[in-house]
């Protein structure tokens, strides 16, 4: 199911409008509801679909073919994809462009035609070394060579040709131990994300041994799978400045290409700005800003991780209104109804935080109809199903913010009532060497029922666990960068503080 689903929705997404394709599709009956199912997400599997079609299950037969049919129509489709109305950079153009002219060549090849297929294989392999496509440079150098080498007998063209597969077989093989290296380590990194210094240690190996072919041919391959170990040997200990040093040289790198090498100048803008964040420099953030933006198409997932990243810069640097405006801007976009649950509900969540925020006086609230005024909090209570099954993750950040919104509500009983189940998760789920900041801040909020709401007794008793977070700051926390939506330090400041106002008013 997943293949023929992502086909359709490849196909709605990149706007293709083929008459032909949706007419065959259309007067077929059977196909039509298959495709508008998959579309809309009708079907929750094969079965579901076979079920609604047949009555019977995924193996039914002509449930089998019909779904066959249907990715042939789909996959034939792909080639007629439009690339001069879409918003693809010259680079995505010619990639597409010249692996349909490959596969058009392969076939004319098969066919013994040869003429034709020597012609366009010439016109392609200038467009792929333009856009260092190393490893179609390759293929169609080695194509060319046999032909003139056993077709024509042209010594001089065998020559050429045999010399320039021989010229990119090496830079392709340069290319390829960049990126087995860059897997190597990124499965251990990515299953273990402590600070290591044997990680670091790896990392400088592999890069001094990609670093002379780097240096040499510095392809686009090359250059981008080698600076994301770079990225790994200051990242693994938690070298942030290091980190922006690498991303500038990176982003300089692929600006002089002759192409726009969108893909990594994402990449190393992205993690410029998570640098900026745990650095927490907002004047450089928002300098970065509009450059990370500048590549991604408005209302795209991108766009959504990347204005994510814009609400942790303004939410860890004190710029609680600047928070404010990309929430509006976020949830106004036409495009947030199609984004998957789960990110959805992150965004949900950030929404929480700042009605918290706005609700202590730190944002001011736009005159005109605003996110915030249907922000209700017993629907998000019961509206979170997603991250609430996820024990060492966004969990943390849920249980959280439900308690500060409790409190601020002064709903004391159903505070008190959430200790015993809060006790049990922290001693469960979050381990030391893993969420050992949440742990801390997690008890910290726990002694506040348990003192009475009292602030000077809070003060005390979480002193202990005080300590231990501040001797752990978020730029050396293992923790996912996520689920700190506002610093603990910051976020811990702001509840004394209404506890504070809370008593005076009490004691007034």
């Amino acid at each position: 199911m997943n293949l023929v689903k992502g086909l359709a929705e490849l196909i709605r997404n990149t706007k293709l409008y083929l008459p032909e394709l949706l007419q065959s599709i259309e007067h077929h009956p059977k196909l039509s509801v298959l495709y508008e199912g998959f579309i809309s997400d009708k079907f929750k599997d094969d079965d579901d679909a076979a079920l609604q079609l047949y009555q019977s299950n995924k193996r039914h037969s002509a449930y089998l073919k019909l779904k066959g049919n249907l990715r042939r129509r789909l996959v034939d489709a792909v080639f007629f994809i439009d690339i001069l109305k879409e918003k693809f950079s010259d680079r995505q153009r010619a990639y597409f462009e010249c692996y349909k002219e490959w596969a058009a060549a392969k076939i004319i090849l098969s066919r013994n035609t040869q003429p034709a297929a020597m012609m366009l294989l010439e016109h392609i392999l200038k467009k792929a070394e333009t856009y260092e496509f190393t490893d179609l440079v390759a293929d169609i150098a080695r194509a060319l060579r046999l032909h003139y080498g056993t077709r024509e007998g042209r010594l001089d063209k065998f020559g050429h040709y045999n010399e320039l597969y021989h010229k990119y077989w090496k830079i392709l093989s340069a290319e390829d131990l960049a990126e087995e290296l860059y897997a190597n380590l990124s499965a251990n990194y990515v299953q273990e994300k402590s600070v290591k210094a044997e990680t670091q240690e790896a990392a400088l190996q592999f890069y001094a041994e990609l670093q002379p072919a780097v240096e040499e041919y510095g392809t686009y391959r090359l250059l981008l799978y080698s600076g994301l170990i770079r990225l790994i040997i200051h990242s693994s200990v938690n070298d942030y400045e290091q980190l922006l040093g690498v991303c500038d040289d990176m982003l300089d790198k692929f600006s002089q290409k002759p192409y726009t090498a969108g893909v990594p100048i994402q990449i190393f803008n992205y993690q410029q700005l998570i640098c900026f964040i745990q650095l927490g420099d907002y004047p450089r953030g928002q300098q970065a800003a509009p450059r990370a933006l500048e590549y991604i198409e408005r209302g795209s997932y991108n766009w959504f991780k990347y204005n994510e990243l814009l609400l942790q810069l303004s939410f860890h640097t004190d710029n609680f209104q600047g928070g404010c405006e990309v929430l509006e801007t976020v949830f106004n976009e036409k495009a947030f109804d199609n984004l998957p649950a789960a990110t959805k509900e992150i965004w949900h969540i950030n929404l929480a935080f700042a009605v918290f925020l706005q609700r202590e006086g730190k944002i001011v609230l736009p005159p005109d109809d605003s996110v915030f005024h249907h922000f209700r909090l017993g629907k998000f209570l019961n509206t979170i199903p997603i991250f609430s099954k996820d024990k060492r993750g966004m969990n943390v950040p849920i249980l959280i913010v439900q308690m500060l919104l409790l409190l601020q509500e002064q709903k004391d009983d159903a505070v008190i009532d959430r200790i015993e189940a809060m006790k049990k998760y922290c001693s469960r789920y979050l381990k030391e060497n893993e969420l050992f900041r949440s742990n801390c801040f997690i008890n910290m909020l726990l002694e506040i029922p348990l003192q009475n709401f009292h602030p000077v007794a809070i003060r005390r008793h979480t002193e202990k666990y005080w300590q231990r977070l501040i001797k752990v700051p978020l730029e050396m926390a293992h923790q996912s960068r996520e689920i700190e939506i506002i610093p603990y330090e910051k976020l811990w400041g702001i509840i004394l503080g209404h506890l504070e106002n809370r008593d005076t008013r009490k004691g007034g």
